[in-house]
């Protein structure tokens, strides 16, 4: 069925020992029935003051609503033939759509032969993880960052993303609730509270002169992550199971900090950017720590139109140092500090500026509020502008790598066909960026298409099974399409762009990278194959789409 939409929050109170009545609209009446019960999805458990709701999925309207009584049970009476969506809520526990995997759910079709009584609705209670910072005195540490992390499934390739944040207390203490199950990372980051930081020395001029003597109060925390390594690489999963309360605790041991002195380029009349320090956290550009300083070295630019910044309090590892000011301003380079170290901008790797234009493939005129962004393999994104009138963009300082080429809208599903650049190597959609200035001309499609189906097991409709619209090639990530079955084994796939695709049903795959190439060519040929023609409006697949085990 469609992505869900978020549980109502409802208000009737249940009756002594019962189901409160359902709350119905007056226009409601039919033959057929949906009941269940709903319950913990960890012990069994009903739960009763659940509060259910009953939807038309396809316009969001509020067919009825009720609250469970002591036994768990909901009932929706007199309802037309047709098809419906659920969605129970309860205090403690995360509110859902029946069956619900990421962001998907069954829809409930009423009518002859069909079942729709005896659902079992299951609720998750909410998670926590919890724990104290200290130092190496045992101390409790105020005022820590504490990250959260967490693998994420949506996007079928199981990159991490960040998850939340909580700050200690003055006892050291921190929680992040209201959690979801899921594989979790966390991280800390604090400043020593008794570390002092040099001050400049300067000379009778008033210039900044060189000082390589280092307090032994000179200190920093490395960020540190759970289990007690230094490097998100070697980061220990947490896995979280609903209504898990995991205590995760951290000691932080300080240690001598390094000082990075960054020339930074300022042609005359131009001034310049500051730089960024940054850290890679799971693929993630992070800011180093929080409370870093820096500081001017000297009054005015030397000759050759530099000036120096400096970085104090930094812990040893491995950083880049970012300056975006666009076109021969932008410069990034990469530094592994186990000592001082100095890094000079003006000859570091260049940061390309990146421009192009769009157009649609039929000639028709740009949707509105369209962006193209330039994302990496793991779907983090580099760079990205809203696309002009005349369908041109532009990027300033963008790091060199390998990018996907993807445009999205407000209120279209659109994809690009075809692309071309110079200054940089073209594969599908993907482009190398160097340091060079890259030109891109695309031409894009609105996914306009509706493509329905049926998924069966063993020759009977498979309900909350995981269907895949895989493009062909399967390296074109935006033209996946995803939903889940309903209870009659329908599904339905929006915005589907014109295109040859396979269709494939996967039994609980709902863990899987899907949108790895390497994976999901497991599954091809077991699916259904599917040309879906230009300009067509509905477009639903002849056969049935066999169920495939994970």
């Amino acid at each position: 069925m469609k992505r869900v939409l978020l549980v109502l929050a409802l208000i009737a109170a249940p009756l002594a020992g019962g189901q409160a009545p359902a709350r119905s609209a007056p226009r409601n009446s039919g033959q057929y029935t949906i009941s269940g019960v709903v319950v913990n999805a960890v012990t069994g458990q009903p739960l009763d003051r659940a509060e259910v709701s009953l939807h038309l999925p396809t316009v969001d309207t509020l067919v009825a609503e009720t609250t469970t009584g002591e036994d768990g049970h909901f009932t929706f009476e007199h309802l037309a033939k047709g098809k419906y969506s659920l969605a129970a809520s309860r205090r403690g526990y995360i509110g859902a759509a029946y069956d619900e995997h990421e962001g998907y759910s069954t829809a409930i079709v009423t009518g002859d032969g069909l079942k729709s009584d005896g659902l079992v609705f299951r609720l998750s209670p909410r998670a926590v993880i919890k724990g104290s910072v200290t130092d190496e005195a045992g101390d409790p540490v105020q005022q820590a960052r504490v990250s959260l992390y967490r693998q994420n499934l949506r996007t079928g390739l199981g990159n991490i993303v960040r998850a939340g944040v909580a700050m200690t207390d003055d006892t050291g203490t921190y929680e992040i609730a209201r959690l979801e199950a899921g594989n979790y990372y966390v991280a800390v980051n604090a400043n020593p509270w008794y570390a002092t930081r040099p001050q400049p020395k300067r000379d009778a001029q008033g210039n900044v002169v060189a000082d390589d003597q280092h307090s032994s109060l000179d200190v920093a925390y490395p960020t540190t992550f759970y289990a007690d390594v230094t490097d998100s690489d070697s980061a220990t999963p947490i896995p979280v199971k609903a209504g898990d309360q995991v205590t995760v605790n951290f000691n932080l041991h300080a240690v001598p900090a390094v000082h990075l002195s960054v020339q930074v380029p300022s042609p005359e009349g131009r001034g310049f950017a500051m730089p960024q320090l940054s850290q890679d956290v799971f693929g993630l550009s992070e800011p180093a720590q929080p409370a870093m300083s820096y500081s001017w070295r000297g009054q005015e630019r030397t000759s050759d139109g530099q000036t120096t910044v400096e970085f104090n309090g930094v812990a040893p590892g491995h950083y880049s140092v970012e300056m975006r000011g666009g076109g021969d301003s932008s410069h990034s380079a990469s530094v592994d500090a186990s000592s001082d170290a100095k890094i000079d901008l003006s000859q570091s790797t260049g940061m390309a500026d990146v421009s192009g234009k769009v157009a649609m493939a039929g000639g028709e005129q740009i949707p509105d509020r369209v962006t193209v962004s330039l994302r990496s393999s793991e779907g983090r994104v580099g760079g990205g502008d809203r696309v002009g009138p005349d369908g041109t963009f532009s990027m300033h300082g963008l790091p060199p790598g390998n990018y996907e080429v993807w445009v999205t809208a407000a209120d279209s599903s659109l994809a690009v066909t075809h692309l071309t650049a110079t200054g940089a190597a073209v594969e599908g959609n993907m482009i190398k960026v160097g340091s060079a200035p890259v030109a891109i001309s695309a031409t894009i499609a609105d996914g306009s298409a509706t493509v329905t189906g049926f998924a069966m097991r063993d020759g009977k409709p498979a309900a909350g099974v995981m269907i895949l619209l895989v493009p062909n090639p399967a390296v074109e990530r935006e033209m996946f399409r995803r939903d889940q079955s309903d209870s009659d084994g329908s599904f339905q796939m929006s915005r589907v762009v014109p295109g040859q695709y396979t269709a494939v049903a996967i039994e609980d795959g709902w863990t899987l990278d899907w949108a790895r190439p390497e994976v999901i060519a497991h599954y091809l040929a077991g699916g259904q194959k599917v040309t879906v023609p230009a300009h067509t409006k509905d477009f639903s697949i002849k056969d049935s789409v066999p169920v495939q085990p994970k």
